[in-house]
């Protein structure tokens, strides 16, 4: 198997081009490969020291480490060894290197790796980067594909939304990230917000020094080519043209194929390289003319910045109206007819949106709408939950509490996805598991302070 140094993908010897992104491997076959590969225990500058092996590409390997100079904080080693590994490549590289580390260390966003460092060590250059603990979506794509389901429209929707600031962040910075795609976005687990790793920046150095020693054979290469084939725009991967709307362009690339599950050449026609993902997706009409836009074969026809594409995700009126507004419309109600005035206000907050779709991830039995459904509706703004006070003024007989349970025990989950705007489907979770907790406690202590009460009668009447 021979390694492409564009993608990573490996392909069987014979082969002359990378069965993934077409890069030619005829290059790669005749420069002369050397094995670094560091072993657990491994400590380079005396600082940082190797856990295991995480991941291999075709520009090297990625190992987790320990930092010792920060309290053995966990980073990310990436070796750099594509291709040609002498010495003079190893020379351009760390020059090249220099020039961009200030750029790299300038870079800070939460939704980023952190770059620290790059070293050099046993003629290998590695970068040093903060660790980030979570799945690829990638990966939560193929574990999806065993289920026999995929990403809903609201889930990407809701991605979109957390990573197209941290592009615009880039992009205000200069930066093209020249390849986005599933493997390149992870979910980080403490919070579910998604990162981007592999800037393309730094495999670009890489590929730029192997070009330049290729070119002392005398080899012409019109353009310097970073992305994976299907998810970078056709100029990009042609004669390396890249800009916003390159990153734009991949990120909906990326999109339907955790919608779909295809891989780009499923959902394009290659000889009229025309996109016909809807021949297997259904969107609604508004998100599929955003995907079409990004998808453009003009570069000029796309969005140009992440903020334009943001700005048509925004729903066109808020789902949820402030306070002070519907306290106007209950009052300019009231000057018109009393008796419709609470049916305005009702209808102008838009409870329940049955336009809504509901995720599959969020459907199932919510325990803090059973137990306390009185209480519960109100942070949910599901107002059918006010019904279980009914039986605090005698009006059904005990069974208010219980059936408003057992109605929002049901459908509480589905109920309160539609009632309010949440930020994600980990913020919804995170709100229903507080309340499932909090019910939880409240039922056992009410438990324990029954049983305590009972005892003490004991205790007394056996006195």
């Amino acid at each position: 198997m021979i390694t492409c140094t564009n993608c990573g993908n490996k392909n069987p010897i014979p082969s002359r081009f990378c069965f993934s992104c077409g890069t030619s491997l005829e290059a790669i076959k005749s420069s002369p490969t050397i094995s670094r590969e560091l072993k657990p225990g491994n400590k380079l500058r005396n600082r940082y020291i190797v856990v295991r092996q995480i991941g291999q590409g075709g520009f090297g390997k990625t190992y987790l480490a320990e930092d010792t100079g920060r309290f053995n904080q966990a980073v990310v080693l990436k070796q750099l060894t594509p291709g040609n590994q002498g010495t003079e490549f190893i020379q351009k590289a760390e020059e090249l290197f220099q020039r961009e580390a200030m750029t790299l260390h300038q870079i800070n966003h939460p939704q980023i790796p952190r770059f620290w460092e790059f070293i050099r060590e046993n003629k290998c250059l590695f970068l040093v980067q903060d660790f980030i603990e979570g799945q690829t979506l990638e990966s939560l794509l193929n574990q999806r594909r065993k289920q026999g389901n995929f990403f809903s429209e609201v889930e990407i929707i809701d991605l979109m939304r957390q990573i197209l600031p941290v592009l615009s962040y880039l992009h205000n910075q200069g930066i093209i990230h020249r390849d986005i795609a599933p493997d390149n976005i992870i979910c980080r687990a403490d919070d579910g917000l998604p990162v981007l790793i592999d800037l393309g920046g730094v495999k670009q150095i890489a590929v730029e020094v192997s070009h330049k020693m290729k070119s002392s054979n005398n080899v012409v290469y019109a353009a310097t080519r970073l992305g994976k084939f299907g998810y970078a725009p056709d100029e990009q991967m042609r004669l390396g043209i890249v800009g916003n709307h390159s990153d734009l362009y991949a990120l909906a690339v990326t999109c339907l194929v955790l919608m779909t599950g295809k891989v780009p050449a499923e959902l394009i026609n290659v000889r009229t390289m025309e996109w016909q993902w809807n021949k297997v997706l259904k969107l609604s009409p508004k998100f599929e003319g955003i995907l079409n836009r990004m998808l453009a074969p003009i570069p000029r026809d796309r969005f140009q910045s992440g903020e334009e594409v943001l700005a048509e995700l925004q729903p066109p009126t808020p789902e949820i109206i402030a306070p002070t507004e519907i306290s106007n419309i209950v009052a300019k109600n009231q000057e018109i007819q009393t008796n419709t005035s609470l049916v305005t206000v009702v209808e102008s907050e838009n409870l329940i949106h049955t336009s809504n779709q509901v995720p599959a991830e969020i459907i199932g039995w919510n325990w803090g709408g059973f137990l306390l459904p009185g209480f519960w509706c109100i942070t949910n703004r599901v107002w059918v939950g006010l019904f279980a006070w009914s039986d605090f003024i005698f009006l059904t007989s005990g069974m208010g509490w219980l059936v408003t349970a057992i109605i929002l025990g049901a459908k509480g989950n589905e109920w309160a996805w539609k009632s309010r705007e949440w930020k994600s489907i980990s913020d919804f979770k995170r709100h229903q598991r507080m309340w499932a907790i909090i019910s939880f406690l409240l039922i056992i202590s009410i438990v324990i302070l029954v049983i305590l009460f009972f005892l003490v009668v004991a205790v007394n009447v056996v006195r």
